[in-house]
């Protein structure tokens, strides 16, 4: 999104390093999350959130979707080498200087993936996650509140997870984005989805009304569509995910750090003038082809018709 007021901003994927092939951009592969846990080092997970954001600085990409926390539950999760423990104490505090790291540089974190997302065998299938409220504060949040609540910068983000928590998806829960993470922690900033995939429940007006302030995707599924625009309260829900966007961005590198290459035209929007001019020039190739033998054809007809 861009106008007069408001420049491009990109974010890129994580959860080791700068690795976006939607674009091409790649950065150096940093040890996975279950590895920097294993050395107890806190200075040493400061020291890679830095070298990681001043590589997405160097790119102009600002935001960052990691790092990872979910909590190694289970041997079998699918992901665990993404996450950093079994411990939500040591995986917090791993996070924290990270994204303390990260923010150095002018790069927002979204810290992911908020939770419990602890296993990917059918996450994307109506998963339901239950637990008591003791442990899920105790350990499995804990990584998330250190980060939010540790957090040296400004500009910070979360990616809300697939899975439900209860029979109340993670992305449209108003007691866990709302009044836990707004209201008890003190977080500002924005809250994304994980990819919507349009998997039957990713539901773009009940997430915004409820603390997800943006979806992951481009894709026009019919639940990413809002249709119930005369509805005041939706009205308000979005103009309050536009602020917590904003906060976000406004306050990261995009806005704070020079962009040397100012005024000249992005990679994403090369890409996608490249593809368009591709299918423009492919499609006059076809339509010469299709006249040249609708020619050929009335050419031959109207011989063979002369005496």
């Amino acid at each position: 999104m861009e106008s007069a007021d408001k420049m491009l901003v990109m974010d890129s994927d994580g959860t080791s390093g700068l690795n976006d092939w939607y674009i091409g951009v790649y950065g150096t592969a940093y040890p996975t999350e279950v590895l920097i846990a294993q050395t107890w080092n806190k200075d040493l997970a400061y020291r890679v959130g830095q070298a990681e954001g001043a590589e997405y600085a160097d790119c102009r990409i600002f935001g960052t979707y990691s790092p990872a926390m979910n909590t190694h539950r289970s041997a079998f999760c699918g992901r665990n080498f993404e996450y950093y423990s079994e411990d939500g104490v040591l995986g917090g505090y791993m996070a924290a200087n990270i994204v303390n790291g990260l923010q150095t540089e002018g790069v927002y974190a979204f810290i992911k993936h908020f939770v419990l997302n602890d296993q990917e065998t059918n996450r994307c299938a109506l998963l339901l996650t239950y637990s008591d409220e003791q442990p899920i504060r105790e350990i499995y949040l804990k990584p998330f509140e250190m980060s939010v609540k540790q957090f040296e910068g400004k500009s910070l983000a979360v990616m809300s997870s697939f899975n439900f928590i209860g029979d109340i998806a993670a992305g449209a829960n108003p007691n866990l984005l709302n009044t836990v993470l707004r209201d008890e922690w003190g977080f500002r900033g924005m809250v994304l989805s994980d990819w919507n995939g349009s998997y039957g429940y990713q539901n773009t007006d009940d997430f915004v009304r409820n603390g997800n302030d943006a979806m992951l995707g481009f894709m026009q599924h019919e639940s990413n569509q809002i249709t119930n625009t005369g509805s005041a309260t939706l009205v308000k829900a979005m103009r309050q995910a536009c602020k917590n966007i904003f906060y976000t961005v406004v306050n990261s590198g995009n806005y704070t750090i020079e962009d040397p290459n100012a005024g000249k035209m992005d990679p994403m929007t090369k890409l996608f003038i490249g593809i368009d001019a591709g299918v423009a020039i492919a499609s006059l190739g076809i339509m010469a082809i299709v006249i040249v033998r609708w020619r050929k054809k009335q050419s031959a007809a109207a011989a063979k018709s002369e005496p």
